[in-house]
């Protein structure tokens, strides 16, 4: 979660690292949950540009039109799914559609669930 509120942040032009951002938020808590965030937040910064383009290809409605915070849940789960792969992805998809129930509407938690199966479908398996 603190990956995803990072994320969000740097849309926001934040200058604080993400060290800084997590002593601000208090979260995590261990040292090991620290690095694996520290990690997801990385590699997407890193690869944006490539997960942004599976956004818009497996999302239905135009990139543009997906909320904001939408597209950073769907950005540290591609990532996490993609790159990390030490999380099976119907766990990842799981974890962030409960993100998604936090921080975003309604229908969030439906479209962030199909995406992220469609990027496991089309993807993760190839």
């Amino acid at each position: 979660m603190a990956a995803v509120k990072y994320i969000y942040s740097k849309e926001f032009d934040t200058q604080d690292t993400p060290d800084e951002f997590m002593d601000y938020i208090n979260s995590p808590k261990t040292d090991k949950d620290r690095e694996f965030a520290k990690n997801l937040i990385g590699g997407v910064l890193k690869n944006k540009e490539s997960i942004d383009r599976l956004i818009a290809k497996y999302a239905q409605q135009g990139y543009d039109m997906i909320l904001l915070v939408d597209k950073c849940i769907l950005r540290v789960g591609i990532f996490e799914m993609l790159y990390a792969e030490d999380t099976p992805p119907p766990v990842v998809i799981n974890e962030y559609v409960e993100i998604a129930k936090e921080f975003s509407n309604e229908t969030s938690k439906g479209f962030i669930n199909a995406v992220l199966d469609k990027v496991r479908k089309n993807e993760y398996e190839k």
